[in-house]
C-alpha cells in the first residue's frame, strides 16, 4: 500500500473522496488490502483513490456503502463529483490516460497531443498563447510515453482531412507531423483512419474527443480552449463511443487513410 499522502479535499470533489476513503479505513483499522478485498479491486486502485490519482468507480461505492454501511455516502460524493467543476481536471485525465488500455480519438481542428511532433506541439502552444509553453511543451511530450510502454493500448484514431492540410507552423513542420502519423500508423497497436472532406457535413464537427478504457472503467473526455472536462457517468460515455462509432463509419480504411496522408505529403512544397 502506498504511503503517499492522502488527497486534498478541498482539491476537488474527488479528492474530498479520497480523503475520506482513508479517514475511514484508518479509523477502522484496515489496509488498503482489506478495502481491496471489499471493492473488488487491486490494493494498488485504493492507493490510488486515496492519493487522488483514481477516481472511485460506481462499484467501488456500492461495495463499500455496504459494508461499511454509511448511508450511501460514497456513491452520493460519486453523483456530485461528476456534476462539479473540477480543478484537478488535467491530472485526473493524465492518470486515467497513462492507465488505459484503449484509446479512442477523434481530431477535426488539429493532430491530437498524443500524435504531435515537438515542432508541431510547440507551434500549436504558441498560436494558443499558453502560460508556461515550455512546461506545457515538457507535459504533452511526457504524455507520448504511454505509446511505448512495455505493454502499450490500442490506439484508435479518427481524423478529419483538412488536419492533415492545415499548415500548423509551416509546411516543413506540417510535412514531419505527417511523416511521424505514417510512421504511428504501421505499429501494431495503432490505427490511423481519415474522414474524407468530400463526406461533408457530420456530427464530428461538434469538437474533438477522447474515450479512455481501463480495466475497471471507462471516462470520455472533451477538449476546450484552456480547459477540459472528463465525462465519467456511464450512458453519456456510451454515447461518445455510438459517435465514434458513427464517426468511424464515415472514415477511409486504414490502408487508404495511410496512402492518403502519403499522398498529401508528396504534394506539399
Amino acid at each position: 500500500m502506498s504511503q503517499k499522502d492522502a488527497a486534498d479535499p478541498r482539491s476537488s470533489m474527488w479528492g474530498l473522496i479520497g480523503f475520506y476513503l482513508r479517514f475511514l479505513r484508518t479509523s477502522k483499522g484496515l489496509n488498503g488490502p482489506d478495502v481491496a478485498k471489499i471493492a473488488g479491486c487491486a490494493p494498488s486502485t485504493i492507493s490510488r483513490i486515496e492519493t487522488g490519482e483514481q477516481r472511485m468507480s460506481d462499484k467501488h461505492a456500492e461495495r463499500i456503502d455496504k459494508a461499511w454501511k454509511t448511508g450511501g455516502l460514497f456513491t452520493l460524493l460519486i453523483y456530485y463529483a461528476r456534476r462539479a467543476s473540477d480543478p484537478a481536471w488535467f491530472n485526473s485525465f493524465t492518470s486515467q490516460e497513462r492507465e488505459a488500455d484503449r484509446i479512442r480519438m477523434f481530431g477535426g481542428q488539429h493532430v491530437p497531443g498524443l500524435l504531435q511532433t515537438p515542432e508541431y506541439a510547440e507551434a500549436l502552444l504558441a498560436a494558443g498563447r499558453a502560460k508556461d509553453k515550455e512546461a506545457a511543451h515538457r507535459r504533452r511530450m511526457a504524455r507520448q510515453e504511454v505509446l511505448t510502454r512495455a505493454n502499450p493500448p490500442e490506439l484508435w484514431v479518427i481524423l478529419a482531412q483538412p488536419v492533415l492540410e492545415w499548415p500548423v507552423g509551416g509546411h516543413h513542420v506540417l510535412k514531419a507531423q505527417l511523416a511521424r502519423l505514417v510512421e504511428l500508423s504501421e505499429l501494431p497497436h495503432v490505427s490511423i483512419r481519415i474522414v474524407p472532406t468530400t463526406t461533408g457535413a457530420y456530427e464530428g464537427l461538434d469538437g474533438p474527443f477522447m474515450i479512455l478504457t481501463g480495466k475497471e472503467d471507462e471516462v470520455a473526455f472533451v477538449e476546450a480552449p484552456n480547459a477540459g472536462r472528463l465525462v465519467a457517468e456511464m450512458e453519456e460515455v456510451k454515447d461518445f463511443v455510438t459517435r465514434f462509432d458513427r464517426i468511424g463509419m464515415l472514415a477511409l480504411p486504414i490502408g487508404a487513410s495511410r496512402e492518403l496522408i502519403k499522398q498529401i505529403m508528396e504534394q506539399m512544397p
